[in-house]
């Protein structure tokens, strides 16, 4: 089990990579700028790179073990939320894991389909022999303990059908792995039947990669404890009614899951994806964590699609995603999972409490305050006064901190 970090964000960079180090979280190999060549290759027209700075939210517990989690956002206030959440939950037993599966779909869709119901009683009749083509199409996947695990088809509207293929990628995301293993089986279909393929693609709404995760608070740990429960689970419970509402809900849990997914190199436009659409796949937009009372304690609820990876595309590439692999100390994708997903419950845990008792502006303030002052020129012996001026006059702009600065000179 990882040991706990104390007063970390009190500490100077090097302070903090030294406390990484010795916890065996930290490889000053992979703390390296990734080189212009490998950028050429992996992406096209390369002309530089776009820095997004990266840190920790310390001592995550989440099933009796402690991960230090890193998180690259460009957004003040993020981490600070999550670690203060974390700290939180920690005093109230850590984050539970309920359940947790993972298989990711592809999809073959066939247009102009004349008669849906004779096409579909193919596909059903032929779910051994397209089992053998994805075997064959990537041996390598089934020798690993992978592969196609199920087939679903189904009627749709304007004369398409469509083939689900459900797939085990062990650890990768998987999307080449499936798009290899549709193609050979809607080749096979198009040459057997005749049937006309309009594409054969991966789904990004992962509603087979899905992990549920909970928390259980004391109010007593809380400020406000008189009231605090309640007005968490009333801010739920007006999320679920009102799409407005619940889109900038979503949006904080997002807030830490995209950021592990940018520092752990995974697809965060699949993952956003998948997210808002599973949020919305009842027929109308819902929270993804979900607060209630019960028996005197808040209960917060998590649960989301993670179609993530912990092997493949560009991560074997990157040495800062081999860094963040180190410092999560983490096996498989599964594990990763469940990180995220207790990141994001705890993500919007900070938002509930502080629009439920402080406001929002409040843990804002100050960080945006020094973004401001960083702006106008401040340096590291006068910017904490600069910041103290902006926020006492109530004015966080370049030109109050251009005031200040140009008053102390000479």
């Amino acid at each position: 089990m990882n040991k706990k970090i104390t007063s970390f964000h009190k500490k100077t960079i090097d302070e903090r990579i030294n406390i990484l180090n010795e916890l065996n979280l930290f490889d000053n190999n992979f703390n390296i700028t990734t080189t212009k060549n490998t950028f050429n290759h992996l992406i096209e027209n390369y002309i530089t790179t776009y820095e997004v700075g990266m840190g920790i939210a310390p001592n995550f517990l989440i099933d009796n073990k402690i991960y230090h989690i890193p998180m690259a956002t460009e957004e003040p206030s993020v981490i600070a939320g999550a670690s203060n959440a974390a700290k939180i939950i920690g005093l109230n037993g850590g984050f539970k894991t309920n359940s947790i599966i993972r298989e990711m779909i592809g999809q073959i869709i066939f247009k102009n389909v004349s008669n849906q119901k004779e096409f579909k009683e193919y596909l059903e009749n032929n779910y051994t022999q397209f089992k053998e083509i994805g075997l064959k199409a990537h041996p390598e996947i089934h020798k690993l303990g992978g592969g196609i695990i199920n087939f679903k088809t189904e009627i749709k509207e304007e004369n398409f059908v469509c083939l689900y293929v459900f797939v085990n990628t062990l650890d990768a995301m998987g999307a080449n792995t499936i798009n290899t293993i549709l193609e050979a089986i809607a080749s096979r279909v198009e040459s057997n039947y005749g049937a006309e393929v309009l594409m054969s693609i991966l789904s990004n709404l992962a509603v087979n990669s899905i992990v549920e995760t909970s928390v259980k608070i004391d109010p007593k740990t809380l400020k406000n404890s008189d009231v605090i429960a309640r007005d968490i689970a009333l801010a739920s419970k007006y999320a679920s009614i009102d799409p407005f509402r619940a889109t900038t809900h979503n949006k904080g849990v997002m807030n830490g899951i995209t950021a592990l997914m940018l520092a752990t190199g995974n697809d965060t436009r699949a993952i956003e994806a998948g997210a808002h659409a599973y949020a919305s796949i009842s027929g109308s937009y819902k929270p993804l964590a979900t607060w209630y009372e019960q028996d005197g304690f808040l209960i917060g609820t998590i649960k989301i699609p993670l179609a993530l990876g912990t092997v493949g595309g560009s991560m074997g590439i990157l040495p800062k995603v081999k860094l963040t692999h180190k410092i999560l100390n983490i096996k498989d994708a599964k594990e990763l999972m469940k990180i995220a997903a207790a990141l994001g419950l705890a993500q919007n845990f900070a938002a509930l409490y502080a629009l439920t008792t402080d406001g929002i502006n409040k843990g804002h303030m100050r960080l945006q305050a020094r973004n401001v002052a960083l702006e106008a020129g401040a340096n590291k012996d006068n910017i904490d006064d600069c910041i103290n001026y902006m926020i006492k006059n109530n004015s966080i702009t370049v030109n109050t901190a251009k005031a200040y600065l140009n008053s102390i000179k000479g």
